[in-house]
């Protein structure tokens, strides 16, 4: 029988933001979410999610929506289904590696993180089959991962790769 591994999954701002927010992809990466674990994001991208959600629902009638969304992140965040990897970006040596990668790949700091994380955070030893993916919806995101040889579903503009069954 052929192994597949058990690949870590991060997650950037896009694709937290598609758990909550009915867009394009949301159902195909809800639908992947709901059936799998082994889910990562750097602490940088977890807060940013929530401001998104801020951004989008703290108005009128869907205030409530986000406090129940914000709750339900936190509880997934700290709870330990979406696990949260801190990133020193106080080190400046850090820093400076994050924001090298944001200026080449033409991203933000948040998104570079997320590709700091996966080339030398927590998961970084991880290799063949088990390989760290990074789950986006961020065109830009996504030709910097495939630029750096990282694994990347864009959750949405394609189904799931049957790569990332694990």
């Amino acid at each position: 029988m052929k192994s597949i591994g058990l690949k870590v999954k991060y997650f950037d701002t896009s694709a937290i933001v598609k758990l909550f927010l009915d867009e394009e992809g949301s159902k195909r990466l809800r639908d992947y979410y709901n059936k799998h674990t082994s889910f990562c994001c750097a602490e940088m991208t977890f807060y940013e999610a929530m401001g998104v959600l801020k951004k989008e629902l703290f108005k009128g009638k869907t205030k409530n929506r986000y406090f129940k969304s914000i709750e339900e992140l936190a509880l997934i965040g700290w709870g330990g289904k979406l696990e949260i990897e801190a990133i020193k970006m106080n080190d400046f040596s850090v820093f400076k590696e994050v924001n090298d990668i944001a200026v080449k790949y033409d991203i933000d700091v948040a998104d570079a993180i997320q590709i700091f994380a996966i080339l030398k955070g927590r998961y970084s030893v991880l290799t063949g089959n088990s390989k760290t993916v990074l789950i986006t919806a961020d065109g830009n995101l996504e030709k910097a991962c495939q630029d750096l040889k990282i694994r990347v579903w864009n959750c949405g503009k394609v189904d799931k790769p049957d790569w990332l069954d694990n």
